[in-house]
């Protein structure tokens, strides 16, 4: 797992090679799963022994917990819970209409006669979960397998601890900590894939070089506060502009980007415009059409146009 992490694998490679794991070594298990929260949802990443077309089923908080079956409580406390032959069907049964097919038709539940769940609990709250089956014994699983399966639930539970401080250092290292955008190593990345989704969709994509007008004047007049001040102000107004496949970033000082899939070069001044008269601050803007190109290439470009539309007042 350390291994994993250090080479930076996806989450589902990870809990696949943990569940792959825990059905070697847990005594009575012949397959599993594990199921990854988010919100309101648990999807099913990993699975041992199951049908590939099982990978991704999802099912709501409300079904994973009839499907624990001890309550709350225990749920939060991650105690381990076994369902032996009927049991397994009538607690499936409880589930959508949107889930059954999936987890009837592809996770074996009229074979299963036995089943281990393990909520994987972190910070309090349940992240995940974990199943091993039996599909020959109802007894299939003793006082060792609990005990064992605890440990692969903690085991996991460390492992999506390290997975949430690697992305939230991730997130770090791409976000400009004054305004909270992104920055210049995030515009890199996302220009790439945009020109991507444009082409494939046939859709404009559009970026908008951003300048605050007068910043060291109002650094020198009232002060650093205020020019940061000014500039969070500005970053405010760009999120607040950007629809919901928008993205802002500051590149550093009082440069600002946007990127716009779906909007035309032409249409770009509308939004420059609905920008300045949300904003206290004097603000310059250059755009360009951004299929094609290097970042280099078009910052420079939108730079020179940004420079001739720029206003001759401050801040």
């Amino acid at each position: 797992m350390l291994q994993g992490l250090l080479r930076h694998e996806e989450p589902e490679e990870l809990l696949q090679e943990l569940i792959h794991e825990a059905v070697a070594a847990v005594p009575g298990a012949e397959a599993g799963s594990i199921l990854l929260r988010e919100g309101g949802h648990f999807h099913l990443v990993a699975q041992e022994g199951f049908g590939k077309k099982l990978l991704w089923a999802r099912t709501t908080l409300e079904e994973e917990l009839a499907w624990y079956g001890l309550g709350v409580d225990n749920w939060l406390k991650g105690r381990p819970r076994v369902l032996q032959g009927e049991e397994v069907r009538r607690l499936s049964s409880l589930s959508t209409v949107e889930a059954r097919p999936a987890f009837f038709e592809h996770g074996r539940l009229l074979e299963i006669q036995a089943t281990l769940g393990l909520p994987i609990v972190l910070e309090g709250e349940v992240q995940a979960t974990m199943n091993l089956d039996s599909f020959s014994d109802p007894a299939a699983f003793g006082p060792l397998s609990l005990e064992l399966g605890r440990a692969f639930a903690l085991e996991a539970a460390l492992l999506l601890k390290a997975l949430k401080e690697r992305q939230l250092l991730q997130a770090a290292a791409r976000t400009d900590p004054l305004t909270g955008l992104l920055n210049r190593r995030a515009l890199e990345e996302a220009l790439q894939d945009l020109q991507r989704e444009a082409r494939t969709l046939g859709e404009p994509l559009t970026l908008l070089y951003w300048d605050l007008n007068g910043l060291k004047a109002l650094n020198d007049r009232e002060g650093h506060a205020a020019g940061d001040q000014a500039l969070k102000a500005l970053g405010q107004a760009l999120l607040r502009l950007c629809r919901k496949r928008d993205l802002a970033f500051r590149i550093g000082g009082d440069e600002f980007v946007s990127l716009h899939l779906g909007l035309r070069e032409e249409e770009a001044p509308l939004l420059v415009e609905r920008l300045r008269e949300s904003l206290a601050y004097g603000v310059a803007a250059g755009g360009i059409g951004a299929e094609e190109g290097t970042l280099e290439d078009l910052l420079q470009e939108a730079d020179r146009r940004m420079y001739r539309n720029k206003p001759k007042e401050g801040p």
